[in-house]
């Protein structure tokens, strides 16, 4: 069933103090900074190869600031034109800039022994986590899947159904609280109609597609007219929102259809259906459910976008059409070392550069980052067009983040300016998304 998925929910392990998510102090990014000519993207996984990381971002100038290119919590900095620079990612041990001479405290600093919910706490608590202190530091710090309050977490609602935010239909139950990540469940009302164990996993599907369980089994198996292009619905077992290409009787690669796929005659390659108009000029909202909203710039806070709690390894789709300016891979979680300086700003991400500029404004351009990601999507690379809806990333819990979710952050500039994290340029992205 297809339905609008504003807001989906999230998994009990959640959420999420990404970097900058409250205020730090330090300017501080891994890594070594120089200056190169234009150059395409180039990811190189260290996992596989025992290399450092190295990526291409858009960001123009020779000596670019920590902030062009990673969250510095508290710092400004100015716009700038679009180019390209090489980041080459090296152990976490050396900075760009010198390190904050005067760092944040423990966030128990201060506090009584005893529990404390982050948002009482400020500096880098997260505000979703309970934190144990003890003699003015941290014992530990548990997430809190439905939130804190007065010192505890929040009861997380019995029926996974009651989280889900958009509307009846079927969700993977990695995004809902509390639910069973191998299940599909059927939402009815805030309530469970029915369950579907996916022996094969569960499958989140963009917005507006239903999700699915996956299929068991190569569905290109039961491809009858030979190699080529099948909409799922065509094949045993497939998923109807996907184009399948088949050789041999398997799946060389499949793609998500935004719009649905378009089965055609006999002869004729199936194909996803064409979106209206190349997209909508308007923000689709990420799956999951949100753990912290944006607060800067004058609401009362240092949040400069919008945390959804999600599975780990949950895709993420292009909210808007564009082309991928900047991104960054390989890099860890760092939030069971207590969120040092020299790794608050190690987080992976994305970039786009909207198509249509920003929805609000014909006269400024609008950059969208998903971050704390896990890895990037098929083919994407600095300088990749994408379409609204085409998949760009997974979900991950990179970087001083206390469980996994998508850190999305959304940058109006004037048209021409290069866009940055965590300045009053950034806008709460609710402002954009579609209705």
């Amino acid at each position: 069933m297809d339905r609008s998925r504003a807001l989906m929910s999230v998994l009990a392990v959640t959420f999420a103090v990404g970097c900058g998510d409250t205020a730090g102090g330090s300017g501080f990014t891994a890594g070594t900074i120089t200056s190169a000519p234009a150059t395409s993207g180039v990811v190189t996984d260290p996992a596989s190869t025992g290399a450092p990381t190295t990526t291409t971002i858009s960001e123009d100038t020779n000596d670019v600031p920590c902030e062009q290119i990673t969250l510095c919590p508290g710092t400004t900095a100015p716009d700038v034109t679009t180019s390209d620079v090489t980041t080459t990612q090296s152990p976490l041990t050396s900075s760009t800039t010198a390190p904050d001479p005067d760092p944040p405290a423990d966030p128990c600093a201060g506090a009584s022994d005893g529990p404390h919910c982050g948002s009482e706490l400020g500096g880098l608590a997260d505000h979703n986590s309970l934190y144990q202190c003890s003699g003015g530091a941290t014992q530990s710090a548990s997430p809190c899947p439905a939130g804190c309050e007065a010192g505890a977490c929040k009861p997380v609602a019995q029926d996974p159904c009651a989280s889900a935010m958009s509307g009846n239909g079927l969700y993977c139950g990695g995004t809902l609280m509390g639910g069973d990540v191998s299940a599909l469940y059927n939402c009815q009302n805030g309530a469970t109609a029915g369950t579907t164990i996916c022996s094969a996993g569960c499958k989140v599907n963009p917005p507006g597609v239903a999700d699915a369980c996956n299929p068991e089994g190569d569905p290109c198996q039961g491809a009858m007219s030979g190699d080529g292009l099948y909409c799922g619905s065509g094949l045993p077992a497939g998923d109807p929102n996907d184009l399948y290409d088949c050789a041999g009787g398997a799946t060389v690669s499949k793609t998500v259809c935004p719009d649905g796929c378009q089965v055609n005659p006999p002869g004729e390659p199936d194909a996803c259906k064409a979106v209206p108009n190349g997209g909508e000029c308007c923000l689709q909202i990420p799956p999951g459910v949100v753990t912290q909203s944006f607060s800067a710039c004058g609401d009362g806070g240092s949040h400069y976008g919008i945390d959804y709690g999600v599975a780990l390894g949950t895709p993420i789709y292009a909210g808007i059409a564009g082309t991928v300016v900047g991104l960054q891979t390989g890099l860890p979680n760092c939030y069971d070392n207590g969120c040092t300086m020299q790794c608050w700003n190690a987080f992976n991400y994305v970039k786009l550069k909207s198509d249509c500029g920003d929805p609000n404004d014909a006269s400024r351009d609008l950059f969208v980052y998903y971050l704390h990601i896990d890895g990037l999507g098929p083919a994407i690379q600095s300088g990749s067009h994408v379409d609204q809806g085409q998949l760009v990333a997974y979900s991950g819990n990179s970087g001083c983040s206390s469980g996994p979710h998508i850190h999305l952050e959304t940058v109006s500039v004037p048209k021409g300016q290069g866009g940055s994290l965590n300045t009053c340029n950034s806008e709460n992205p609710a402002g954009d998304f579609c209705p």
